[in-house]
């Protein structure tokens, strides 16, 4: 197969795509402003772009094989799955959140995670949302970027903490049992990374966002049913740790059954908020 061409992959990530309105009077959404009476446009997706590129044999990964799916069915598989289109593309994640009950009953599980697409083939870069609930399973652009300048880049965390579960969108959610988040960034005030740098003290204002969110986590169980003893235990663990860790997820920065500290690197913590 010839080689995977990012550029192109990225240009056609990078452009609504126009579809003809089959029902009249429905109210489509108009994410880019363009839509007309009887067109409208919605970004391509992932799938779309790789597709539309011609590359509609790389959708499958482990084809042929017990293995075969279907390439970013797995927020744990993204990483590899952009490296096996291409060594060119850089997956970078900047928020990893996990949750399930406490105790586990198998009544759900959480997985969300923000991360930044680039290459230096392209001129083009995206924000990456991707979450899963009990197996429905979602990666969308969330932001494009063309020659993305450094400001922009800055605000990767508080688009992170202020956006779906953890923000503004998601201020009566109970998913907080394991947030790791990219020690490339700051997550605190300036003076809170000062004091992180230089003597590796956790941000209170991060610990401070996580914590009505444990709270809404010891209502939601009291209404499962459980334990005043289990509730009591509810807490969320917030690691800033490096990027490394969180693409190959080695997250926690403790071991987890004698519960000691495993070493960490330069500028990286953790706290529970509780």
């Amino acid at each position: 197969m010839k080689k995977f061409d990012v550029d192109k992959f990225f240009k056609i990530l990078a452009t609504p795509k126009k579809f003809k309105k089959k029902v009249s009077g429905w109210n489509y959404p108009d994410k880019f402003g363009l839509n007309t009476d009887k067109y409208h446009f919605q970004d391509p997706g992932l799938f779309g772009a790789i597709e539309d590129a011609g590359y509609k044999k790389l959708l499958k990964i482990n084809k042929g094989t017990e293995e075969e799916r279907d390439i970013f069915d797995s927020i744990d598989e993204l990483n590899q799955d952009f490296e096996s289109l291409s060594k060119d593309l850089n997956y970078s994640p900047i928020f990893h959140l996990r949750d399930t009950p406490e105790p586990d009953d198998g009544l759900y599980y959480k997985i969300e995670e923000l991360a930044y697409l680039s290459s230096k083939k392209s001129e083009y870069s995206f924000l990456l949302w991707s979450e899963d609930y009990n197996v429905n399973k979602s990666t969308e652009v969330l932001k494009i970027f063309t020659n993305i300048k450094k400001e922009e880049k800055i605000s990767f965390p508080k688009i992170a903490l202020n956006q779906h579960i953890t923000g503004t969108l998601g201020k009566d959610t109970h998913y907080c049992q394991f947030a790791f988040l990219n020690k490339s960034y700051n997550w605190g005030t300036n003076d809170e990374y000062k004091e992180l740098v230089s003597k590796n003290k956790f941000p209170k204002s991060l610990k401070n966002h996580f914590l009505p969110i444990v709270k809404n986590k010891m209502e939601f169980s009291k209404d499962c049913g459980n334990k005043p003893s289990d509730i009591k235990k509810i807490n969320s663990l917030i690691a800033i740790i490096d990027e490394k860790r969180i693409k190959n997820r080695s997250f926690r920065p403790f071991d987890t059954w004698t519960r000691k500290s495993t070493k960490l690197g330069k500028g990286e913590v953790w706290a529970f908020a509780k």
